[in-house]
């Protein structure tokens, strides 16, 4: 048996001492950026950061491909959500919804993470500014799965939603999702509901 003095066990102790723990708040980066953003004819003014870290699922700082395409999508195309209540999973900055925000009636941005939750708001403050929001702006705190967020949102809008928009909030190309997910898709669409949904192809490193 090794004594307390022997190089082992002082080399297990080094290995101790080597070991840092992190706060969440080392992660977070508020150093946002007013960008602009043009789709068609519509231009869009929105805070976010160019990167964003992985870490605490904060990815949601930042604009993705997939968010890009869908709304190219809808400017050309506003008449898929034109006059609709809408609802979008995984907001992020709140890109999506915001140039929604120019054709429905209602708009409900969604995301589960606090400090991506804090840039929506901000981002909806700006559109106070702007003379071409039509529609009802809020956001609402949503982790899929999360009975109390879900029976929130449905409290909060009982008669639904007509478009339910999702961009690159997942992944993985076969992507299936849980049965939990699509009752929540269930509760809060109506008999003539849309779901619009972009995913960027990614190749993703082999485990």
């Amino acid at each position: 048996m090794a004594d307390s003095g022997s190089p082992r066990k002082r080399h297990e102790e080094e290995e101790e001492d080597d070991i840092v723990c992190l706060d969440p708040s080392f992660f977070v980066d508020r150093s946002y950026e007013m960008t602009t953003f043009t789709f068609g004819s519509h231009e869009l003014r929105l805070l976010c950061l160019r990167a964003a870290s992985t870490d605490y699922d904060l990815t949601g700082q930042l604009v993705w491909p997939g968010a890009v395409l869908m709304n190219n999508y809808l400017s050309e195309h506003p008449e898929n959500v034109k006059g609709c209540s809408v609802i979008e999973l995984g907001s992020g900055i709140g890109i999506t919804g915001i140039l929604c925000s120019r054709f429905c009636k209602r708009v409900v941005l969604t995301d589960h993470n606090d400090e991506v939750l804090e840039i929506i708001k901000k981002n909806i403050e700006l559109q106070s500014f702007s003379e071409n929001a039509h529609a009802v702006l809020t956001a609402e705190k949503l982790e899929w799965g999360n009975s109390d967020h879900i029976s929130s949102i449905i409290g909060k809008h009982p008669g639904g939603f007509d478009v339910v928009l999702g961009a690159d909030i997942y992944i993985l190309e076969n992507f299936l999702p849980n049965r939990l997910f699509l009752l929540f898709i269930c509760n809060i669409s109506n008999f003539n509901s849309c779901i619009l949904w972009t995913l960027t192809r990614r190749k993703l490193p082999a485990i």
